[in-house]
């Protein structure tokens, strides 16, 4: 029944939005620069139509943007239209329905979770009930989960708690034409969530989704206390959709050797999830199911560019197995880097970025990877390549 309401809810977008390009039969570099009115420009994601998005300043403003690379419309920027000017994480994200779902500058002045179809509809998700803030950080294909976190506790009093969420469609009909409407749901912590770790006088509790597949997995991060060490560890964890299609069962995922740290970031439609484990440094990791049992999960941290890991994250992953991040060379140089899941031990590579320095975000299913890329101390410009 979710598949079909999936497919159904696609439908409705696919027919809300138009087509924005068809695939580009040569692989090639796309040095795509800045929003007309803006200085700078990072992409972090890409559908499978060939339409980015990411962030930007558009007229000295940080809003969310976005480019078709190819058809009709191929490099015609276009923009939120709202403020995201106090976001510190404003990670975009754009589903193969046209969907876009971001963080922007809310009523109050804090960050708000947004799903918005360029031209077409906007949506304020608003948070929990009690909440100040919340973030969107994912969609999935089909435009029908979006994760992120909602905030309550306004700093600065003596506690700020952040809860993992996802949010779900609903869709009404009004005069025989489609309605959208977003229903968010917290997600659980599987009894770990206790008193948070304290900063500054400060006490947080901080629980996020980062990454969500078609069916409904999600994958993100909590915080666990260490009593034999008396700290607060950062451990990955991943959601798992239950029958009803409105709670879901949350599952520890493994840590790596001399790693304390966990971070999963995204997860592809096999269920592969990437991200990075950390500690003194960062590593890019692959969190696999075991074929064994096909239950647990088994993690690889991947190759990096220097001998030892240095502060390198694996950002994103497509339904291939091919993997995307940022990787930084001996003389601490940052490159988009790949990897493949299938082969997770293979060297990892640079790819055809412009500039001294680059970083790779997001990578579709047709193997077109999306980032940024600096020409010494000037600002980023926005970038893509084809990896295939």
């Amino acid at each position: 029944m979710r598949k079909l309401f999936s497919l159904m809810f696609s439908a409705v977008l696919l027919l809300m939005v138009s087509a924005q390009g068809t695939w580009a039969q040569h692989v090639k570099v796309y040095d795509l620069g800045h929003y007309p009115s803006g200085t700078w420009a990072e992409l972090h994601g890409i559908n499978d139509l060939g339409v980015a998005v990411g962030e930007g300043d558009v007229a000295g403003d940080q809003r969310m943007i976005g480019v078709p690379l190819y058809g009709p419309n191929a490099r015609a920027w276009f923009e939120s239209g709202v403020s995201s000017s106090v976001v510190d994480e404003l990670l975009p994200a754009i589903s193969n329905t046209g969907m876009i779902a971001g963080t922007i500058t809310g009523d109050n002045g804090y960050p708000e979770a947004y799903a918005w179809i360029p031209n077409h509809a906007a949506f304020h998700l608003g948070t929990l009930p009690g909440g100040y803030a919340s973030y969107a950080y994912a969609i999935n294909h089909l435009g029908t989960f979006i994760v992120g976190q909602s905030f309550r506790g306004l700093p600065p009093g003596p506690s700020t708690i952040g809860t993992a969420v996802v949010w779900t469609p609903r869709v009404n009909w009004t005069d025989g034409r489609p309605t959208l409407a977003w229903e968010i749901h917290a997600l659980p912590t599987g009894g770990l969530e206790k008193p948070g770790a304290v900063f500054d006088g400060v006490t947080l509790r901080l629980w996020g989704g980062w990454g969500v597949n078609d069916s409904g997995q999600i994958a993100g991060e909590g915080y666990e206390y260490n009593a034999d060490l008396n700290e607060w560890w950062e451990i990955g964890v991943v959601w798992n959709p239950m029958k009803n299609g409105r709670q879901w069962e949350m599952q520890r995922l493994p840590m790596a050797a001399d790693f304390p740290y966990t971070e999963p970031l995204a997860i592809n439609n096999l269920g592969e999830i990437v991200g990075d484990v950390w500690g003194s440094a960062a590593a890019p990791a692959l969190w696999k199911k075991d074929l064994r049992n096909g239950r647990t999960w088994e993690v690889t941290v991947l190759p990096t560019l220097s001998p030892t890991p240095m502060w390198d994250i694996a950002w994103g992953i497509n339904d291939f197995g091919d993997i995307v991040g940022t990787c930084y060379d001996p003389n601490w140089v940052s490159h988009a880097t790949r990897w493949n899941a299938h082969a997770p031990l293979s060297p990892a590579q640079t790819f055809g970025f412009p500039g001294d320095w680059s970083v790779a975000y997001g990578v579709n299913n047709l193997g077109i990877a999306v980032g940024g890329y600096g020409i010494g101390d000037g600002p980023e410009q926005a970038a893509a390549v084809a990896i295939h």
